[in-house]
């Protein structure tokens, strides 16, 4: 009869306060990274608008979320916002800025927007169209922001 010793638990090095320190920091390098605005190809508020549509189109819901206004964002998460666009019928395929007009801390944007609609009716497995939408942005802490509709 063989004897089975005792099994010696497996212990993982702790790491040392300097590991924990570079932990630490690089987490709040990145939590700040989320919190601030994206980057856009330009300053102005039609180029703001059309990288929001563009990360719509491309499926980046992080970066498209981000142009959202601070007051959207406490309210619902980035996961919820990709819930809700993905669960719709209709698919956006294009967004082309057209034109703007502005007040002082708010704009009303207008795209010309593609769309398709799969399975509209029965024996239609696809229709595709396009229509003019208009968007609310908003000026907060010198920073445009897009305010969607409340539903």
């Amino acid at each position: 009869m063989h004897k089975i010793g005792k099994l010696k638990s497996a212990t993982w090095p702790r790491p040392g306060k300097p590991a924990l320190l570079w932990v630490l920091m690089l987490a709040g390098v990145f939590l700040t990274a989320c919190a601030t605005a994206p980057e856009s190809t330009g300053n102005s508020i039609a180029e703001r608008a059309q990288d929001r549509w563009d990360a719509l189109l491309a499926g980046d819901f992080a970066t498209a979320y981000a142009f959202y206004s601070p007051g959207y964002r406490s309210s619902t998460s980035m996961f919820d916002l990709a819930f809700e666009i993905r669960s719709r019928r209709v698919r956006w395929t294009s967004a082309q800025y057209k034109e703007h007009s502005c007040a002082e801390n708010s704009c009303t944007i207008v795209f010309d927007v593609g769309f398709t609609v799969n399975m509209p009716v029965p024996g239609v497995p696809k229709w595709d169209g396009s229509d003019v939408l208009e968007e609310k942005w908003v000026k907060t802490d010198g920073q445009w922001w897009y305010l969607p509709k409340k539903l």
